[in-house]
């Protein structure tokens, strides 16, 4: 049975049961800039899950803006993290549309949640700003480059419809 067909028809099923490793390896800067939304997820996972598992806590000792603050916005940038992961895994086009969008709500979540609801100002905000304007410079030059963007334009027999008929 091992024939050239057998082997073919075993590869063809498991490239359609999603088995096989995809061809094209992500390239570095794309490898660092999913591990960014990678590690953002994970933060904002844990702010989700320790405004429900320390709820009393925070209710005594940080009473404004509150556990449900705390949670909501944890709860929204980990799905938008969770989404995005799922985009880059998936290739999907307009991934590099929604990366863009989601680092730049949240670069301006993350200063509106400094400026305006935290309660003391911290003297390192000049760090900040420059490491902010610098993690958002990179994740922008990653997703317009033209030698990045290839990576996310699907090969033309994936982009072809599969009704061949003519109406």
């Amino acid at each position: 049975m091992n024939t050239p067909q057998a082997a073919g028809l075993a590869q063809a099923t498991m490239k359609a049961a999603g088995m096989l490793e995809r061809k094209c390896k992500p390239p570095f800067a794309i490898t660092l800039a999913i591990w960014q939304v990678l590690i953002l997820t994970g933060w904002n996972a844990t702010r989700l899950l320790t405004s429900l598992l320390w709820r009393e806590a925070l209710e005594r000792y940080a009473p404004w803006p509150g556990h449900l603050y705390i949670g909501a916005s944890g709860g929204l940038w980990t799905l938008t993290g969770i989404l995005l992961l799922w985009g880059f895994w998936r290739r999907a086009r307009r991934i590099r549309l929604a990366w863009l969008s989601a680092s730049a709500a949240y670069a301006l979540w993350l200063w509106a949640d400094r400026l305006f609801v935290q309660a003391e100002r911290r003297a390192d905000w000049p760090f900040d700003l420059a490491l902010t304007g610098l993690l958002l410079g990179f994740l922008w030059t990653v997703a317009l480059l033209p030698r990045y963007r290839t990576y996310f334009e699907r090969e033309a027999h994936e982009r072809e419809s599969k009704d061949t008929s003519v109406a």
